[in-house]
């Protein structure tokens, strides 16, 4: 009979099934009506030691497939013990039963699927797809803030499907059966990773039998590493980040930035005069956006034993990879900056000029932000920006958080004591610390060294960019190539660094 009087038949209503009912039941309809194979050829006397080993061999096979095929149909019904319990007498049976072969094995479960209630499949809001594959492996390996990555429901979802938490084999196992049809083994970690990367297909391995919905897996992985990915980046040092001007390019060709200064004051205009055109200076600041990538792989031990955690201690190490080579690249152009920072630029201070404390971390304050205020544009008047941000190496990071802090200061000597007791640099800039400002393996280190720099949205002392505005690292994934038995991972960062206006910051000797 067709299919709708089968559905008819056994008391289904075909106007009340989903997608998922509909695709499950179409399965047993098939294997009831379809021609029954011809029976197998009747075995022949095993009589060699190599007919016995290919014998047991062939057994064992069978044996295996019933109980990975029970495990999979199983659990689809995790929270109804009774039906568990029946499909794994089933498999019990099974295996038993030598003369049961696979594919009776697989048309008395489908059969068992639709003769044990409850047939009807979880309602929609209960129904597993990317997002609680995804969840399932971010709670199960304890993903910072995942709880604001991901819905309530969606939660809920995996923490009550995945109780134990979502390993990578399970995964691609999932992914290999429904978007290949893939009963092989999951040992067989080729044909598995084959076969989880495939959207159908008819090869003899797999029956193209999926339907419409598929399991990305690649998607998924990589959703989940850059997520672990980000959280990583953003725990390195980020004080760049407060003293960059940051833009978007969108190729890597050299761009140009002119500069902020150029003749564009107003001018008092005549009874009927005419608005003359401003220029925009000369000078202009060039930046290029480059590529720093790097690849890591998943093996055959992390897929064997399941273990994503492997797959988010990788994401960790690439996210902080990244994080580690913009800083690299960003405070070797910084620092490397005795050109920038110069007597020609009117922009450096050297001599007694220590931000340790007291009155004297004052006076050195006030020498900075003297020289900061007297600075001129192109025609020689003054620039008219201001300070905003104190810029210390990590030894000193104390000690200017306790000057903009502390609303006096106590002389400690006679000279000094004479002096008005009120810090009137209290609150006056924001204090930036990094350690790589005084690390010696950086050109322009110094452990005394500070900066007083402009906002870098006003007037920026360097500028970094980013190809397409993308300012974290990405993660791929795809399965090995053929040399390696795994998955491959690569993270992406696009970016660029150049220095920019040297009016927008002095700089301090501190010695």
């Amino acid at each position: 009979m067709d299919f709708t009087a089968w559905l008819a038949a056994n008391g289904y209503d075909e106007t009340k099934l989903s997608d998922a009912q509909r695709k499950h039941l179409e399965a047993a309809w098939k294997a009831e009506t379809q021609p029954k194979p011809p029976p197998p050829p009747v075995a022949q006397p095993v009589t060699t030691f190599d007919d016995k080993m290919a014998a047991i061999e062939a057994e064992s096979k069978r044996v295996e497939f019933i109980h990975e095929a029970t495990a999979r149909a199983a659990e689809r019904h995790i929270g109804n013990l009774d039906k568990v319990k029946q499909i794994r007498d089933l498999g019990d049976t099974a295996v038993l039963d030598k003369k049961m072969d696979t594919r009776a094995y697989e048309l008395a479960l489908l059969r068992l699927d639709r003769l044990l209630p409850p047939m009807v499949m979880a309602p929609a809001t209960q129904q597993v797809n990317e997002s609680v594959l995804e969840a399932a492996i971010c709670v199960g390996n304890k993903l910072p803030g995942v709880e604001k990555m991901y819905s309530d429901q969606t939660l809920q979802v995996a923490q009550t499907r995945f109780k134990r938490g979502l390993g990578i084999t399970e995964l691609l196992a999932m992914a290999a059966e429904q978007n290949s049809g893939y009963r092989g083994s999951r040992r067989d970690l080729h044909a598995l990773l084959k076969a989880a990367w495939r959207e159908g297909g008819d090869d003899g391995m797999y029956s193209a039998t999926s339907g419409p919905s598929t399991i990305n897996v690649a998607n998924i992985l990589a959703n989940v590493a850059n997520k672990f990915m980000r959280v990583a980046f953003m725990a390195i040092d980020s004080a760049w980040r407060s003293i960059t001007a940051i833009r978007s390019v969108n190729d890597y060709k050299a761009i140009s930035t002119v500069a902020l200064t150029g003749d564009l004051q107003y001018e008092e205009l005549p009874p009927g005069g005419e608005i003359q055109h401003g220029s925009l200076a000369d000078k202009a600041y060039a930046n290029q956006a480059s590529i720093f990538a790097k690849m890591l792989g998943l093996d055959e031990r992390d897929l064997r034993n399941d273990d994503t955690g492997a797959l988010a201690s990788a994401s960790t190490r690439l996210g902080r990879g990244a994080a580690l080579a913009l800083n690299d690249k960003f405070w070797s152009i910084f620092l490397n900056n005795s050109s920038f920072f110069s007597a020609g630029n009117s922009n450096v201070i050297t001599g007694g000029t220590s931000v340790l404390s007291g009155a004297t971390g004052l006076e050195a304050l006030r020498l900075g932000d003297e020289k900061f205020r007297l600075q001129t544009d192109p025609d020689g008047k003054p620039l008219g920006s201001m300070p905003r941000i104190l810029l210390v190496p990590s030894s000193l990071r104390v000690s200017a958080l306790n000057l903009m802090n502390s609303t006096t200061i106590v002389g400690s000597t006679t000279a000094n004591s004479m002096m008005p007791d009120q810090n009137v640099f209290a609150g006056a800039f924001n204090v930036v610390s990094s350690p790589y400002l005084q690390n010696a393996s950086y050109t322009g280190f110094s452990t005394t060294a500070w900066y007083l720099l402009a906002d870098p949205g006003d007037l920026p002392v360097i500028e970094t960019v980013f190809l397409d505005g993308i300012e974290t690292p990405t993660i791929e994934t795809t399965d090995a190539n053929f040399n390696m038995l795994g998955i491959q991972m690569r993270g992406v960062l696009k970016f660029g660094v150049a220095l920019q206006e040297f009016r927008g910051g002095v700089r301090a000797a501190g010695a």
